[in-house]
Order: C-alpha cells, then sequence, then structure tokens
C-alpha cells in the first residue's frame, strides 16, 4: 500500500516529530528499515545529513543512506540503487525549487514515483512535505515575502504550505485567491498521511492543527482539521 507522509516542520535533530517518525518507521514494516535521507533541498547539508544518522539510525533503529545530488559527479546508477534499497524514503526541509530542479536535472521525480507505486514510504519535512502537491507557499528564509511554486503536481488539485503559523496562513490565503486549488496548511508538528485517494492527519503531540481552505461561494472558506485516527476521502479537502 502506497504512503505519504507530509510533515509540516520540525527540527529532527531535538526529535520534535518523534511519533511521526516513529509511525513512519513502522510503516515501513521491516526490523530494521532502510531509510534513504533525501537532503537535496538544503544543498546536502552534512549537518543535516549527520543529524538524520543519529536520529533514524541510532535512535529510531533504521539503517541509513544519503542521497545527495550536489557533489560534482552524481552517479546516476548510484541514484537507482538507493531508492531501490529503501524501505522508506525520508526528504528533508529547504529550498523547494532548489529541490525539484535538481530531482529533474536526474530523474529522481520519476524514480520515487515508481518507489511510491511499488509501496515504499515516502516522507518529509517542510519542502519534503511540500513538494508531492500541486504546489505550496515557501520562502527564501531571508526575510523576503512568501511566495507560491509549483511542485511535482502527484496530487493536482491540492496547495499546501508548511509551518502554518498566523502569518503566513494569512500569505497562503492571499495566494489561493488566484488558484483553483484548495489549499492545505500544516502546523509545525502536523502531518498529513495519504494512501490511495485518502488521508488523515496526525499530530506529533496532540496539539498541532491542519487548516483547510476551499472555495465556496465566490470565496475562500477556512476550517481547522483535528487530529483524527481514521482515514477520510481525500474529496473532504476540496
Amino acid at each position: 500500500m502506497s504512503r505519504i507522509v507530509a510533515i509540516g516542520g520540525g527540527e529532527i535533530k531535538n526529535a520534535e516529530t518523534e511519533p511521526i517518525d516513529r509511525h513512519v518507521c513502522e510503516l515501513a514494516d521491516a526490523d530494521a528499515p532502510a531509510a534513504l535521507f533525501v537532503p537535496t533541498a538544503s544543498g546536502d547539508a552534512a549537518g543535516y545529513c549527520e543529524a538524520f544518522d543519529a536520529y533514524y539510525g541510532d535512535r529510531l533503529g533504521c539503517r541509513t543512506r544519503h542521497l545527495t545530488l550536489h557533489d560534482e559527479t552524481v552517479d546516476r546508477t548510484k541514484i537507482q540503487e538507493d531508492v531501490d534499497w529503501a524501505d522508506l524514503v525520508y526528504v528533508g526541509g529547504g529550498s523547494v525549487p532548489l529541490l525539484l530542479d535538481r530531482w529533474r536535472e536526474f530523474g529522481v521525480d520519476r524514480l520515487l514515483q515508481e518507489a511510491y507505486r511499488d509501496g515504499t514510504v515516502l516522507a518529509g519535512l517542510s519542502a519534503g512535505a511540500t513538494c508531492w502537491f500541486a504546489g505550496g507557499l515557501t520562502d527564501a528564509g531571508d526575510g523576503s515575502p512568501y511566495s507560491a511554486t509549483d511542485c511535482l503536481g502527484w496530487f493536482d488539485d491540492l496547495f499546501v504550505t508548511p509551518h502554518a503559523d498566523p502569518t503566513r496562513r494569512a500569505a497562503f490565503r492571499e495566494a489561493l485567491e488566484s488558484r483553483t486549488q484548495a489549499g492545505l496548511a500544516l502546523e509545525d508538528g502536523c502531518t498529513v498521511e495519504l494512501t490511495d485517494g485518502e488521508f488523515r492527519i496526525l499530530s506529533a503531540s496532540g496539539a498541532e492543527t491542519a487548516y483547510s481552505y476551499v472555495r465556496r461561494d465566490g470565496g475562500i472558506r477556512a476550517s481547522e482539521i483535528e487530529e483524527d485516527d481514521q482515514f477520510r476521502s481525500l474529496d473532504a479537502l476540496r
């Protein structure tokens, strides 16, 4: 069964999303899951890779590898081998446009879609959560205004933003005014899990919230979505 676990935000080095990450490992259904970290959006930051190894490896009991795409030479055969090896793929945060450019250059988007269809669990945080959808809200991390960006489009009628504090939610709503997609905003620690046309909202501590934005009667209606163990049809978000 195909699964995507998209996490709104949090620091893995501080284990801020540990209940969600343990769930990701359980979904992989292996004694010591093979966890492939994809740090493309951060420019393959070495410290990020080390934090992932300490967290998913030492703390959560996975076997870990990194798929890096910013080296001077990138071995396309090794990319295929790493994706085939993985029980779960975790995509880190950073720049969505940087992630998409490098993935498309080396065909990683296609390989991950094939792995997803074959049952590999896909998870990600921040940029690694947004990338699967029609698009999302992003920023350069330097105080510049938020901007809308197109993403992979695996869910082509859903626009998603992470880090959904009040300021970002207001910018998100404004961005949706000029688009046809519905929107989903995820606070840090809040997660949407998707499988076979269904979704559910999970929370790292039980306090984090998701927000749905749908077009109704000529405007956009926003509503909170609480954590729920039960899956619901994605139509509820549209």
